[in-house]
């Protein structure tokens, strides 16, 4: 099977299992380590929306990819240093790592400095794991409240990841408390530049457990494009 079939096989069946559950879910292709003809042929697969989560990596496959093709949109999904912010900013259209207050400042400052209005993620930490990043749940409405003052900056939504484990059930309660919190914030603070209309949660290994608690966005690597090389 040629790697074109291969990855057309993938997101049809994960497309398939998608529509299952709701067919309103969008998939976004997770394409950290994977060339840029595997990105081109997941784009002749139909997809559009694609994630990195490394600036120095992705910004020439982002070139590559936006030169040959339009209607792409990048989101960017790594841990982001402060200093690599800017470089974010020119090739993402979408940040949904942003796990702190400061990181978002940053963000509008920027933005503001070249004319653009960049969406941003809160990046919620449901998982006691010390390695995971993002915002407390409890902090949220209060770093909500200080983005309502920033401009350059428009928050649509919240991205979170459950622990790994082995069974998907297992992260089931964490995605629950996400979709909880996610609820509450677009019924008390949607509105000015505040939408919460993303709810960014479930991977390759709990993509099925994450929609039926309310995902509305998917982020999917190795089950589209194959096992990662990190040499």
């Amino acid at each position: 099977m040629s790697g074109f079939d291969y990855i057309r096989k993938n997101i049809d069946e994960i497309r398939k299992e998608i529509d299952s559950i709701n067919k309103n879910v969008k998939l976004l292709g997770v394409t950290k380590t994977f060339s840029v003809e595997a990105v081109e042929a997941a784009i002749e697969c139909g997809l559009i929306e694609f994630g990195e989560s490394k600036v120095q990596e992705s910004e020439s496959k982002v070139a590559a990819i936006n030169n040959s093709h339009s209607g792409i949109t990048w989101h960017f999904i790594g841990h982001l240093q402060g200093n690599k912010a800017g470089k974010v900013i020119e090739n993402f259209s979408v940040i949904e790592s942003c796990d702190s207050i400061e990181l978002l400042e940053r963000i509008s400052r920027l933005s503001l400095g070249s004319g653009r209005v960049t969406r941003c993620l809160l990046e919620i930490k449901v998982s006691p794991e010390e390695t995971k990043f993002g915002i407390l749940p409890e902090e949220a409405p209060m770093v909500i409240d200080r983005v309502r003052r920033l401009g350059g900056i428009k928050i649509a939504g919240l991205m979170t990841m459950a622990p790994y484990s082995d069974n998907p059930e297992n992260a089931r309660p964490y995605f629950k408390k996400a979709r909880t919190l996610f609820d509450s914030l677009k019924a008390s603070s949607a509105g000015g530049n505040v939408s919460m209309d993303i709810l960014s949660m479930g991977m390759s290994d709990d993509f099925k457990v994450a929609i039926d608690e309310g995902s509305t966005q998917v982020r999917i690597g190795t089950a589209i494009f194959g096992k990662r090389d990190y040499v």
